[in-house]
This record gives structure tokens, sequence and C-alpha cells, in this order.
């Protein structure tokens, strides 16, 4: 899938929390007293990271009607997927959103593994399935929505054979 963060820069001093892309904010269901929504994190954003304030700077400031407001409620998905979290927001305002107790599902590995032979893989990168070149993790083809159609692409990239 993607690399894995090394631990000792998560701890860094220098680290930058990641800013959650008002792109990747999606509303579930709006009811009469709050909302739901669904968030996909950046590639470099750990759990941890849902403790800081500002994350949510950038979708509080872009006067998005998916701002966040008190008592709306998040479902928030890892970039691989590994890990989910559901949180109802305690406060926001326009520099950013708390989130009450984040309750973190870790997401089992899958059981089916995802389809490669010796030159590509067929891996998620956080918008749908899509063909990497294990040599140096260069995308080549662009994302479907399931592994089988990823895999229908990667055997696209060989040459047909002469009948």
């Amino acid at each position: 899938m993607n690399k894995a963060i090394d631990p000792a820069s998560l701890k860094s001093a220098n680290r930058q929390t990641p800013d959650i892309d008002p792109a990747r904010v999606s509303l579930q269901n709006a009811g009469q007293i709050w909302r739901e929504f669904m968030v996909r994190c950046p590639a470099d954003m750990v759990s941890d990271d849902l403790k800081h304030p500002e994350i949510w700077r950038r979708l509080q400031a872009s006067g998005s009607r998916n701002a966040l407001k008190k008592h709306d409620r998040v479902y928030v998905v890892s970039f691989d997927e590994a890990w989910v979290a559901e949180a109802i927001v305690a406060s926001a305002d326009g520099k950013g959103a708390v989130l009450a107790k984040p309750r973190i599902t870790t997401m089992p590995e899958r059981y089916d593994k995802l389809f490669q032979d010796d030159k590509y893989r067929v891996a998620w990168n956080g918008h749908g399935y899509v063909v990497e070149r294990k040599s140096d993790g260069h995308v080549m083809a662009a994302a479907v929505a399931n592994p089988d159609l990823a895999a229908r692409l990667l055997a696209q990239l060989y040459p047909a054979r002469a009948a």
C-alpha cells in the first residue's frame, strides 16, 4: 500500500500536523439537530493527530457548508484504511475544531491480498485502487472503484499476444 511512517519522525518537534482537505469531507446525513460527515485523511496523518484542533483549519476557514459545528458527528478514515475514528465535535470556530474523545477502531488487515506480479501491484491510494510500478511506486493507471478493475488495467500494461 503506502510506505510505513517512521514512529521516531512522529515525535519530532518540527513535524507539521497535516490539514484535512475540505474536498475530502463528505456530508453523510443532515438531521434537524446535528450532521454526520465522513472524512478521508491525508497520507501522513496518524490517529493521534485528531487531538490537534488545527488539523481542521482549512475546512473551518474555507467558508464551506461542511464546516464543522458543535454536536456534529464525524467518521474519520485513515488514508490506507488501517483505522477509523468516530467522534462528536465539542467546539468549533474559524481556526479549528475540537473532537470529544475520538473512538479509534483498528481495521483488520485484508484477508484477500491485492493482486501483484513481478513488475506491478494493485494498491489502495486513498481515492481508489491503482496499479503501481514496484520499482519506483509510480502510478500506472487512474484510480478505479474496485481491485478487480485495477487487476484488469494491470494486465493491459503488457502487450497482447499475437494470434
